[in-house]
């Protein structure tokens, strides 16, 4: 798919500024400050209609506005074109797609596939799992569009059953949350695993040429409970019953997957604790390449590519080497604050944003 044209009111630093986009992409050289992130980050709020930076709505808005609104006009693979438009005041927000509002803001990753990549992603290494679940949540979810709502029913059952720990309870009331808790937990489990696996095969494919630092890379599930969870329902019940005097002392649930981390392994070593910057850096624009290969091939759409600064610590070669596999086949928008960049990807035309912010 391709981004045609961004409208933008009151977003960050933009108060009121539209933008004619290339079907290639663009390249986006200003100084840090400019407005660059600001500008992917409203790319990608078209795609998932909240910040890809974790950021609150109101944190979105200008300074002294009450309200913003982000448009896209896209193309999809098949010729159709598609409109997105989100408008946020006072802590309501609207969706439209086709200028049909939308309830449910999943419906964006239905049709809109974005892979945002920036420096702050060495957090999905070497940061804490909660950074780590939302990463991988979000790409789920971008691939596999019902994972929305199996997951946002299990941490709704989380929370009820939280909510149970709190107060006196009859075993069958226990029991019947556990086995619901249960069930759901091992839904959110399955496309978490089928993920990992996806993940696993393509890094042990054609992105070991990328770089020889981290040719044995692959990504472990870590479960928050000791080893892993038992595989059927009556085995972990089990162990809930086990854990019921300290889950009704800390009154929460103890284990499930909203607590499981992932972790990266270099050479069977944590590359967290063993790996160098340069090694973290590369695994993690891997990463971003096969998650848009992934998406591609199992939607059928292809998603646009978000590089924010993150050639910067790279050198030459690697920096040539993560262009040739984008090879444009992506609509692809690289920004920076360095000339130099330009040079890597010179088939994009730059787009002038200093004077877009009045």
């Amino acid at each position: 798919m391709r981004l045609k044209h961004l409208e933008l009111v009151n977003f960050r630093n933009y108060n009121r500024a539209g933008f004619d986009l290339q079907e290639l992409g663009n390249l986006i050289i200003a100084p840090n400050g400019a407005g660059k992130t600001n500008l992917l980050e409203a790319m990608a709020y078209c795609g998932m209609g909240r910040s890809i930076r974790f950021h609150r709505d109101e944190e979105l808005c200008k300074e002294d506005k009450d309200h913003f609104r982000v448009k896209g006009d896209f193309c999809q693979d098949d010729g159709l074109e598609l409109s997105i438009q989100l408008a946020w005041q006072e802590g309501r927000k609207l969706a439209k797609i086709n200028d049909i509002p939308v309830r449910q803001l999943s419906k964006l990753y239905e049709c809109v596939k974005i892979i945002y990549c920036a420096p702050d992603d060495m957090n999905l290494v070497g940061g804490s799992p909660r950074y780590r679940r939302q990463f991988f949540d979000l790409a789920i979810s971008q691939i596999y569009p019902p994972y929305i709502s199996i997951l946002r029913n299990y941490m709704h059952i989380v929370e009820q059953r939280n909510n149970l720990l709190k107060k006196d309870y009859q075993p069958l009331e226990k029991n019947s949350w556990d086995r619901k808790f249960i069930q759901a937990m091992l839904e959110v489990l399955e496309y978490r695993r089928k993920f990992l696996n996806l993940l696993n095969r393509e890094f042990a494919g054609k992105y070991l040429a990328i770089s020889e630092q981290v040719n044995l890379i692959r990504l472990d599930y870590v479960c928050h409970m000791a080893g892993a969870y038992p595989e059927q329902e009556e085995d972990i019940l089990a162990c809930l019953a086990e854990l019921e005097p300290r889950e009704r002392k800390y009154q929460r649930s103890l284990i499930g997957t909203h607590l499981d981390d992932y972790e990266f392994k270099l050479d069977g070593r944590n590359l967290k604790t063993f790996g160098s910057q340069g090694q973290k850096r590369i695994t993690v624009l891997v990463l971003k390449l096969i998650q848009a290969a992934l998406t591609e091939r199992i939607t059928g759409i292809k998603p646009i590519m978000l590089f924010d600064d993150v050639f910067a610590e790279l050198d030459k070669l690697h920096s040539k080497k993560i262009r040739d596999f984008v090879d444009y086949r992506y609509q692809v928008f690289v920004a920076s604050p360095r000339e130099d960049v330009s040079r890597e990807w010179g088939e994009l035309t730059r787009l002038n944003i200093l004077d877009r912010q009045a």
